[in-house]
């Protein structure tokens, strides 16, 4: 019977840990692409759900024409639901701030743009730069 060195036994230990460790890097790569696919068919499916539940409606895009309302409905179809063109509450908010300092609320009031519309916005354009944060709502920047 031949006889094992300590050095011989070591190195053939090292020889798996090498194997072991190949298999191992295999094994976490397929680990995060079946996430990654899992989480891809979640998303995938969730939409499809939403779609047929209807709760992405509100969603779509303002380039989709509308169904024409019958002729007595014309006036109440487009009432506080209908969006405002692109950068109009923009110019509304900016211009309600020329006065001075205000909230968001006193903004609301003055342009008839809803207060949640109005905060977003204002946010939005802090972070821009467009206008900054003052003592007691929003100013524009000096």
């Amino acid at each position: 019977m031949a006889k094992l060195e300590v050095s011989d036994i070591a190195r053939s230990i090292k020889g798996r840990i090498r194997e072991v460790e190949a298999q191992l890097k295999d094994h976490k790569a397929l680990s995060d692409e079946l996430e990654r696919l899992r989480g891809a068919l979640s998303r995938l499916e969730d939409g499809v759900r939403s779609r047929v539940d209807g709760r992405r409606r509100r969603q779509r895009p303002v380039t989709q024409p509308p169904m024409a309302p019958a002729p007595e409905d014309t006036s109440s179809a487009r009432g506080a639901s209908a969006r405002a063109p692109r950068g109009e509450n923009k110019k509304k908010i900016l211009a309600g701030l020329e006065g001075g300092p205000k909230t968001a609320s006193e903004i609301a009031n003055e342009t008839g743009i809803k207060s949640g519309t109005v905060s977003a916005s204002l946010s939005k354009l802090a972070k821009a730069g467009e206008v900054v944060k003052a003592d007691r709502g929003y100013a524009l920047p000096k």
